[in-house]
């Protein structure tokens, strides 16, 4: 099952495809779309951005599809930016993870430590390309862990900021 659910049908907006942040922001429960960190533990919403999946710079059919429209934490965005594998790769199905087609526990393992593994190619190019293991994401992890907050859970809100005082 896909980590996240996007809305169905497309909603419809007028202007930019920054017109579609609101239902985009719900669609990934307000987490980034790569490294799961959650608005509230990244500075807020001002530290979030609409990425392109398939960057615009080389699919600019996709520039304002809803569906190409991830939420992502400013470091995520700024790492992946035109990032997209080499034809070499995606020849072979080396491709960017997609939590809205597939499951977490497919590409990604959580280890005792705070660092994610790659268990498929794809995980592993994932986790190369935009640093998942960064130590700020390791530290927020480990965190979570002593504080028995789920980070694979698509429930972690703002509401859960209490339980953590």
């Amino acid at each position: 099952m896909p980590h996240f659910l996007r809305t169905k049908p497309a909603p419809r907006v007028s202007g930019g495809y920054q017109a579609f942040r609101d239902y985009v922001r719900n669609d990934f429960c307000h987490r980034c779309a790569y490294c799961l960190i959650a608005e509230w533990l990244a500075a807020g919403v001002e530290n979030f951005e609409l990425d392109h999946f398939r960057p615009k710079s080389l699919f600019p059919e996709k520039k304002q599809d809803f569906y190409n429209l991830f939420y992502a934490c400013h470091p995520c965005n700024m790492l992946k930016h035109d990032s997209w594998p080499p034809e070499d790769l995606e020849a072979r199905g080396i491709t960017f993870v997609d939590l809205c087609e597939d499951d977490f526990q497919t590409h990604f393992k959580l280890l005792e430590d705070g660092t994610w593994d790659g268990i498929t190619e794809s995980g592993r190019y994932t986790i190369e390309i935009l640093r998942l293991n960064r130590e700020h994401l390791v530290l927020v992890r480990r965190f979570l862990k002593r504080l028995g907050v789920d980070l694979l859970s698509k429930e972690i809100m703002e509401d859960d900021a209490p339980k953590l005082v």
